[in-house]
């Protein structure tokens, strides 16, 4: 059985065990992370504590079209844009989750591809 593939788009939390993602900015110098699990750490620090992360812009991720079993979205807006570009795309999570697939945002399912 094959293993399932995790993913926590941008927002706030990164989730241990699961691969996170974030935009591009998050390598600039001065991102840190701002949960309360991990409060004001960088991305280096995030992995060096065991996290693993994807770095690709929200509005095309950087994985295969139905490729994922579960995405996660926390405290973050979905189809929108911030000063520093798009937030994760509805369209891009429907596109990487497989037949079967759940989204779940903050904690509850949002979308599960038929």
């Amino acid at each position: 059985m094959a293993n399932k593939i995790l993913l926590n788009i941008a927002g706030e939390g990164e989730v241990p065990g699961v691969l996170n993602q974030q935009p591009p900015f998050a390598l600039l110098p001065g991102w840190v992370s701002t949960t309360i699990r991990n409060p004001q750490k960088t991305i280096s620090e995030l992995v060096t504590e065991g996290h693993d992360f994807l770095i690709c812009p929200n509005e095309r991720l950087s994985l295969a079209d139905e490729s994922v079993d579960v995405v996660y979205t926390n405290n973050v807006r979905i189809d929108g844009r911030t000063f520093k570009g798009p937030t994760p795309q509805s369209s891009e999570i429907k596109r990487i989750l497989k037949p079967g697939g759940i989204w779940i945002h903050d904690g509850r399912v949002r979308w599960r591809k038929p």
